[in-house]
């Protein structure tokens, strides 16, 4: 029996596997450098097939958290060295890896990437992005103070702008900061929420892209991103202070 693991429920198979040994991971119950039990070992205190254990082991591969060493096992890599893009989102999934410092490393790097993103989406976008954004705006406004729509409405926006760029990196890194806002909507997405200011920003940023200012669009993301980030991380402290998130935390950010 493996120390830590319990059987998992028939639905979960591979993708149970995976969660639960990522989780460990991340969690530093398998610590960088650590061989992680063998397959059959893993299979047996999972309560599921070597199949299973062997998918989640690929999973794990793919995102650079593990390295198989054939006739040696598979060892787990310092999270640091992975190039996997992927793993940005995932270190999100779990309260437990959430800190306030991890949340401030991401922002700043969603601000370069975003400022960039925002000043090719001006320059490039097309007739027909701009009546999207405009459809966008509408749901908007129609919304109200609904947090829940908000976040749809977010997501759908960056998802665009990174589509208005013409640059499939850029598009792809928007895809993954869309990802991002939908798990920092528990931290931001809630009543408190300024929702008329929201709107009147993203309109002014519609006319900025229409008149493709890339200059205006940027200073108009600078300041959403400066509010963004005041309020995530002072939500981000609370939460942390209260242990809902960071070591030792469980459950979800709700």
């Amino acid at each position: 029996m493996v120390e830590g693991l319990t059987p998992l429920a028939s639905t979960r198979r591979a993708e149970g596997v995976f969660e639960r040994l990522r989780q460990g991971i991340l969690a530093g119950a398998f610590p960088p450098g650590s061989r992680l039990p063998n397959e059959r070992e893993l299979a047996e205190a999972l309560g599921v097939n070597r199949s299973s254990v062997r998918e989640a082991l690929r999973q794990l591969e793919f995102l650079e958290l593990v390295e198989v060493r054939h006739g040696l096992g598979t060892f787990v890599r310092p999270v640091r060295d992975s190039s996997a893009l992927q793993l940005v989102e995932t270190l999100l999934r779990e309260p437990g890896t959430v800190t306030v410092e991890l949340l401030r490393q991401i922002l700043e790097f969603r601000r370069d990437i975003t400022l960039s993103v925002v000043t090719r989406a001006a320059e490039n976008r097309t007739s027909e992005q701009l009546a999207r954004a405009r459809e966008l705006l509408a749901r908007e406004e129609a919304a109200g103070d609904d947090p829940e729509e908000a976040l749809r409405l977010d997501v759908e926006l960056n998802a665009l702008l990174g589509e208005a760029t013409g640059n499939l990196m850029y598009r792809l890194l928007a895809n993954l900061f869309a990802r991002l806002i939908e798990r920092l909507g528990p931290i931001y997405y809630n009543r408190e929420r300024d929702h008329r200011r929201s709107l009147a920003t993203h309109r002014e940023l519609l006319r900025a892209i229409e008149a493709r200012d890339a200059s205006a669009a940027r200073r108009i993301v600078g300041v959403m991103l400066d509010y963004s980030e005041e309020k995530i991380l002072a939500e981000a402290a609370r939460l942390e202070a209260e242990g809902r998130i960071g070591p030792g935390a469980g459950g979800d950010l709700r």
